[in-house]
Parts: structure tokens; C-alpha cells; sequence
């Protein structure tokens, strides 16, 4: 396994380590995840992550930490993902990618951007098919979607990579 505490690469620049609290008691991502949702202002939720992750059942994660990179250049998900250690090595669970937008819920600062360029992390859909989760703000609440790595998609240079803490 890669040790990402101290990444640098051509692709990934190391920003800072972010500690999440856990989440207290179920968590469901049909309600969590959507516009009904009081506690954090979400705008969209996209069909490829609604299809891909609201019937996955998750417990609420233990304390977790995850490390931030920015991307440096224009990147697909392989590279990054190979620049990390591997699947393994960059998987989140999504209940983990809430209570991070949960400590921005109104958009607020904080380790999220909310600059309209997207913050990205990595999931197991409930296939078991790898996705990149992307998460953004604009303006209005946050926006949700899901693209399996094996897309060709390419990240720009100014989105942010989240991955756990080996």
C-alpha cells in the first residue's frame, strides 16, 4: 500500500488530513441524501447516484479520517487511483462522504470546496462497482452525483480528491 500522508506526484498535491465526527444512529441515504433533507441544503441529487447508492444500507461511520489532495492536472479516476494504493486504498463509505457535507451543511467554509469545482471521493455502489462520488456546491446546496471509475471522464485541475487514512 501507498503511504499518502506525504503524497506528492505529478497528478496529486497533499493538502491536509480532515477528521469527521460519527454519525449518530441509522443512517439512510434515501433521506439523507435528498432535498426533503432539514439538516443539510441539498440541491441535486443526480439519477446515476440515486440509482447507484439509495438502496445501499450502511451503518453510521466510526470517527474517520481522510486525507485531501488537489489535482494538479487533468486527470482520469485510474491514475489518481493508482497514485493512492489502489481501490482499497481510496474507498469510502458514503454515510462517511455525508457527515463530511454535513459539517458544511448550509455551505459554509471547511474542507469542502464550495467554489463550484467538485470534491471527489471514491464508493462501492451497491453492485460493488467502484464510483467516483462527486460532491459541489452551487450556491443553492450541495450537488450529488456518481460516475463508475471505468468511465474515460477526466478530472480538471481544480477539483479536490478525498481518501481514508490507512
Amino acid at each position: 500500500m501507498t503511504d499518502t500522508s506525504t503524497l506528492e506526484n505529478d497528478i496529486l498535491e497533499t493538502m491536509e488530513i480532515v477528521m469527521l465526527q460519527p454519525l449518530h444512529g441509522a443512517f439512510n441515504p434515501k433521506v439523507c441524501f435528498s432535498s426533503k433533507n432539514r439538516e443539510v441544503r441539498i440541491s441535486t441529487v443526480w439519477a446515476e447516484f440515486r440509482k447507484r447508492f439509495l438502496g445501499k444500507s450502511e451503518s453510521g461511520p466510526p470517527a474517520v479520517s481522510l486525507h485531501k489532495y488537489r489535482l494538479k492536472k487533468i486527470s482520469p479516476d485510474g491514475p489518481i487511483i493508482e497514485a493512492l494504493g489502489g481501490e482499497s486504498a481510496v474507498e469510502t463509505n458514503i454515510a462517511s462522504i455525508y457527515a463530511m457535507i454535513k459539517q458544511q451543511a448550509f455551505g459554509q467554509p471547511g474542507p469542502l470546496q464550495i467554489n463550484g469545482y467538485a470534491n471527489i471521493f471514491y464508493a462501492r455502489c451497491k453492485e460493488g462497482l467502484l464510483c467516483a462520488v462527486r460532491v459541489g456546491w452551487d450556491g443553492e446546496g450541495w450537488i450529488i452525483d456518481a460516475i463508475p471509475v471505468r468511465d474515460p471522464l477526466a478530472w480538471n485541475g481544480q477539483h479536490q480528491i478525498f481518501c481514508p487514512v490507512a
